[in-house]
């Protein structure tokens, strides 16, 4: 920057004046009458400096820029710096001032003013901090709770603002709006900002960007939605989706919440970057004017205009392809070129590598290079005055940009709409034959999300016939776009011929030729209008020359009215982007804060009742599962014990009975006794077998019974979740059951056909039994006779001699053995039996075979039971871990659903914190103390 410029580099001071101006050459266009001053805008002219304060203040701010000397110092009052002592040297009559002392109020005052600004420029800064990291937490958050998006509605009738239904905004008054601009304001519901002002002649849309406290109208509240939440269409944090024949609502609420998490994250991300373009441009000291419109609308031609040069190519068709930033050549080395950055490349003045260097003729054809280059950079020498140019100001410095015109393709077009976000200042041409395009009310629609001001420049306006019409028409649909332009539109709508004013052909510039178009970028004829008037014998030259001046005093209402904003309103132009941008944000974010607190607050609610649910069913899942499994165990355990003995005793009782069984076989004789034998050790084995069968059949009952008290648990503890099995008794015991007792192997021994123990048991039962007939005999036969039976023997005795008896021995034992042996072998049907009998038992004792069998079939009945025993502890286990997950689950979202509800409530808080401290910026009312009275 020029050294000479003050600190800050913002507003003029006697000693930043390098051509020795008085200051109030900065504060009006013209000093040297008192008619020539007026209340620009919506105030009315002030009778006192008092009446003129009370109607800055509640005016937007205009009006004390434009003032003029006298009026300033009748402004001034006393009062106001009464704490300031005067010099003692300066006694003065009433009446009369002191240049010396008006010098240094001025002085002061543009201090002030500076300390001001700046105040208010940290203040927005510190502000866009805390909102950037609000943002990241909220971004945070989402990942892990998605943020609900409302239901929006987006309405096209304004709202009403006196109490009954306002006419459509296509429909104006026929009242005056100057009263309409002074009327009171009125309170309407809180959304976002705060109170504006009521009594504009045309409807708003609720869906334009919010403006100062000053300059527009509040959107009334919407009706309520199916959502509890009022519906609110957003500024900033809108989800903008566009597709088929869907509205976006239904759109945005067709897809899935995680979807739309994500659609929400982009936009903080994108508002974040934002965000931090803002600062950096509040913080840079230089301001950037971006002249934009449709194509053909004249830009290039009132860039021209501005410079009063013939820099910028000018032709009837479109030939500004790229983006030219005019700056001034001191920020060059005082050096006219052209520096044109090719496309991918970030431009760095000190590396040459990073543009190609071209002259200011060739100009024309770098701009119709657009396919090599991205944008230029125009470094000229501004040879007007200080206080008549835009570039060289000596306050701050000025970058002027030429965008390509809208609707020339979708590329550009969509540049345009992205660089508008690194611009103080937007400078809108429209064509006063063609009005806005759709292109041109979208651009303005978006830009004005954080510029509630725009300039508008009508182009071409001496080709209009009906002149009137035309303006109406044009503020209407400025007031639709943007209310606070339209509020303003005496300061920030102009209606101009560009082409009027006199520019230096660039060959009185520059050194050699170079291209020029003959042509005007709005359409109409070119040429220098006093060359027009000279060469045209037929007009009227006072007629002709008045026409001329009256469009050049346009132009330089126009240039004066931009140097206030840009320069001496720097705290509108530099700052209110900012703040806009924020209130519109926070506003939105304070709204989806309330929402998302409102929903997590329900979402809490309900979790917290489906918790008081859940909690006794889980219990008592978990207390069924314990008693039904514990139940299928002891039936599993009692049909299996009760199968085993039932076993055990049969098969027990058959083997020692065996022998008894009336096996079905006829004893063949002596000479087949093996066979018999053989014969009864089968039968016998099939016997013990079959008492096997037995107990398996007994087995199946019994599984059966036990399969339908578990399928009743089943039933009972599962209901419709039990599956239902089907038992099938007939594929139980498949293995081969007499495997153990085909494994008995005994041979049959000679001594098996004689049971000699069981002749013995016999003898000694008969023994007995002749010993107590002897006894009974002997008893009797005392009672009876005495002993005359053993006389008798006796007798016998003593006949046969003792020779006699022993010839009866030997055949006595040969008859005894004899009668012994047929009777073994007539006792063979019985005793055989008995003695396989006996050794089978002891071979099926050593197999073990009784204990086998019942554990085999006690096992087999486990095992069926066991299925459905499983199936039933599965499904209670799956019911109980339904429950469990239900559970974690629903306590988890609780969890989650607190902390949401937590931190949404302390971002509803923080939000409207931080949108306190932005409105408590105050970049409309006049600076304090002494300030005041000199208008910035």
């Amino acid at each position: 920057m020029d050294p000479s410029k003050p600190s800050g580099g913002d507003y003029a001071s006697p000693t930043s004046n390098p051509r020795g101006r008085h200051p109030e050459s900065y504060l009006s266009p013209s000093t040297s009458r008192r008619p020539s001053y007026m209340t620009v805008g919506t105030g009315s002219v002030s009778e006192s400096a008092s009446r003129l304060a009370a109607m800055l203040d509640d005016d937007s701010g205009y009006g004390g820029s434009i003032a003029d000397g006298s009026s300033a110092r009748s402004g001034w009052h006393p009062g106001i710096t009464e704490d300031r002592p005067t010099p003692s040297h300066t006694p003065l009559l009433p009446g009369e001032s002191n240049p010396a002392s008006e010098h240094e109020r001025r002085t002061l005052a543009s201090h002030i003013h500076q300390l001001y600004y700046n105040q208010n420029r940290t203040a927005l800064a510190r502000s866009i901090g805390r909102t950037v990291e609000t943002l990241k937490k909220l971004q945070s958050l989402n990942m892990q709770w998605p943020a609900h998006y409302p239901q929006v509605q987006r309405s096209d009738a304004p709202a009403p603002t006196n109490g009954h239904s306002e006419p459509r905004p296509g429909v104006h008054h026929t009242q005056s709006t100057w009263d309409n601009h002074r009327g009171v304001e009125q309170d309407v519901p809180h959304r976002p900002t705060p109170p504006k002002r009521a009594g504009t002649s045309l409807g708003e849309s609720s869906t334009v960007a919010e403006a100062s406290s000053a300059a527009s109208q509040k959107p009334a509240q919407e009706p309520r939605l199916v959502t509890p939440q009022l519906a609110q269409d957003f500024s900033v944090l809108k989800i903008d989706l566009k597709m088929g024949a869907l509205s976006q609502t239904e759109l945005v609420h067709s897809l899935e919440k995680g979807a739309i998490a994500q659609l929400l994250d982009g936009q903080i991300t994108k508002s974040i970057r934002h965000l931090f373009s803002l600062r950096e441009r509040i913080e840079d000291t230089s301001s950037k004017v971006l002249v934009t419109g449709d194509l053909n609308a004249g830009k290039s031609t009132f860039c021209n205009a501005l410079l009063r040069r013939k820099i910028l190519p000018e032709d009837q068709q479109p030939c500004t392809s790229i983006f030219c930033e005019v700056l001034d050549s001191r920020e060059n080395g005082g050096i006219e070129e052209v520096h044109a950055i090719p496309l991918g490349s970030v431009y760095n003045r000190d590396n040459e590598a990073t543009y190609d260097v071209y002259t200011i003729p060739q100009l024309e054809d770098v701009v119709l290079e657009n396919d090599r280059y991205a944008s230029c950079k125009i470094y000229i020498k501004d040879i007007r005055a200080v206080d008549e140019s835009l570039l060289n100001n000596g306050v701050v410095d000025i970058a002027l940009i030429d965008a390509p015109g809208l609707n020339a393709d979708s590329l550009k077009t969509t540049a345009v709409f992205a660089r508008q976000e690194e611009i103080d200042v937007v400078i809108f041409v429209v064509s006063a034959a063609n009005h806005f395009t759709l292109s041109a009310k979208e651009f303005i629609f978006n830009a004005a999300r954080e510029k509630a001001y725009m300039f508008m420049v009508v182009n071409g306006f001496d080709n209009i016939r009906d002149k009137k019409r035309c303006q109406d028409q044009i503020l209407k649909q400025v007031a639709k776009m943007s209310p606070a332009t339209f509020k303003e539109s005496s300061e920030l709508v102009h209606f101009v011929t560009s082409r009027a004013i006199p520019v230096a052909p660039l060959e009185m510039t520059v050194g050699g030729s170079g291209g020029s178009g003959s042509g005007s970028g709005d359409g109409g004829p070119g040429g220098d209008p006093d060359d027009d008037d000279k060469n045209d014998p037929n007009s009227s030259t006072g007629k002709g020359k008045g026409k001329e001046k009256e469009k050049i005093q346009d132009f330089e209402e126009l240039e004066a009215a931009l140097r206030r904003f840009v320069l001496e309103k720097r705290a509108r132009s530099k700052l209110a982007p900012a703040k806009t941008y924020l209130m519109n944000l926070l506003g939105d974010l304070n709204n989806l804060a309330t929402i998302n607190r409102d929903v997590a607050q329900a979402e809490l609610d309900r979790v917290t009742n489906e918790l008081k649910e859940l909690e006794p069913a889980y219990e008592q899942s978990k207390k069924s599962r314990t008693e039904a499994s514990e139940d299928a165990d002891h039936t599993i355990e009692d049909t299996a014990a009760d199968v085993y003995e039932y076993t055990r005793d049969t098969v027990t009782t058959t083997i020692a009975r065996v022998a008894e069984h009336d096996l079905g076989l006829v004893y063949p004789g002596l000479f087949s006794a093996f066979e018999y034998a053989e014969e009864i050790k089968a039968a016998m084995i099939q016997e013990i077998s079959e008492s096997v069968f037995s107990c398996e059949d007994y087995a199946r009952e019994q599984t059966m019974t036990g399969f339908r008290r578990i399928s009743s648990l089943g039933i009972l503890h599962l209901g419709d979740d039990w599956s239902h099995l089907t038992f099938h008794p007939e594929k139980m015991f498949r293995k081969r059951r007499d495997a153990l007792a085909r494994q008995v192997d005994f041979d049959v021994e000679i001594w098996d056909f004689f049971d000699v123990a069981n002749l013995w048991e016999r003898q000694e039962k008969f023994a007995g039994t002749s010993m107590a007939v002897t006894v009974a005999g002997v008893v009797g036969s005392r009672v009876v006779g005495g002993m005359s039976w053993v006389d008798g023997a006796m007798g016998a005795m003593r006949i046969m001699g003792s020779n006699g008896l022993r010839k009866m021995i030997v055949p006595g034992l040969i008859l005894a053995v004899g009668l012994g042996v047929s009777y073994a072998l007539q006792s063979i049907p019985k005793s055989l039996p008995r003695r396989l009998s006996t050794k089978l038992s002891a071979q099926l004792d050593l197999l073990d075979y009784t204990h086998a069998n019942a554990s085999r079939v006690s096992s087999e009945v486990r095992k069926a039971l066991k299925l459905p025993t499983d199936e039933l502890r599965v499904g209670l286990q799956r019911s109980v871990e339904e429950l469990q997950v239900k559970r974690e689950k629903t306590t988890k979202f609780k969890e989650e659903s607190e902390v949401a509800r937590k931190y949404f409530g302390n971002l509803v808080r923080e939000s409207h914190d931080i949108k306190h401290s932005v409105e408590r910026v105050d970049l409309e009312g006049p600076a304090p103390g002494v300030a005041a009275a000199y208008g910035a």
